[in-house]
């Protein structure tokens, strides 16, 4: 009886946990980190700002969660679920650049990665969560390209994904404004990583 009522409890929890994450996120992509507060966010969540308090005690921690919530997802649904498509070596990068680039999820980053980089100026947690997903990610990208390229200096492969990781977000912000075709984008990006991976470089900056 008490594990049933434990359990009831926790999928309570976890339902309003579920119910304030897409209230804070829907006012964050609505009007940025200004719009989010909390009496709005628990009006929004259908509970009362005690309740919303409960989970989350201040704004920042809200927000903590929230963007670290939205991190891993996007991490997972934009970049790690790339490595298990079964397509030949030569297109696998294309079709990755591919993923990423139409994601429906690029339209909320322009938001809220925006908002991230504002608030890890001033929030270490933020700022740490944010450094942990550029590291997954970073590591994620090298690891994928070093397995269609080998064998491959892994110093290269690092020099690559420092240019592709700002890339890939500063198009986020930008794709409306420059009205870039994604697949001749993803071509080119592919042409240019593969043919500077095979590229002999003679330089001492290591």
């Amino acid at each position: 009886m008490k594990d049933s009522v434990k359990q009831t409890r926790e999928q309570l929890n976890k339902a309003k946990k579920e119910a304030i994450s897409k209230a804070a996120m829907s006012l964050l992509i609505e009007g940025g980190g200004e719009n989010l507060s909390m009496r709005k966010v628990a009006e929004l969540a259908g509970i009362s700002l005690g309740n919303l308090q409960y989970h989350y005690k201040t704004k920042e921690d809200l927000l903590t969660a929230l963007l670290n919530g939205f991190l891993d997802q996007y991490l997972n649904e934009n970049w790690l679920q790339t490595s298990s498509k079964q397509v030949p070596n030569d297109e696998q990068l294309e079709r990755m650049f591919w993923d990423i680039l139409t994601h429906d999820s690029f339209d909320d980053c322009s938001i809220v990665f925006k908002e991230l980089w504002a608030l890890a100026q001033r929030n270490e947690e933020i700022e740490n969560a944010l450094m942990s997903y550029y590291k997954k990610t970073h590591s994620f990208l090298c690891d994928t390209i070093g397995q269609l390229h080998e064998p491959m200096d892994d110093h290269k492969i690092s020099r690559v994904v420092d240019v592709l990781i700002p890339f890939f977000e500063g198009y986020c912000i930008t794709k409306k404004a420059l009205s870039s075709d994604p697949a001749q984008l993803a071509r080119d990006l592919s042409r240019i990583t593969n043919s500077y991976l095979r590229e002999e470089i003679n330089d001492n900056s290591k």
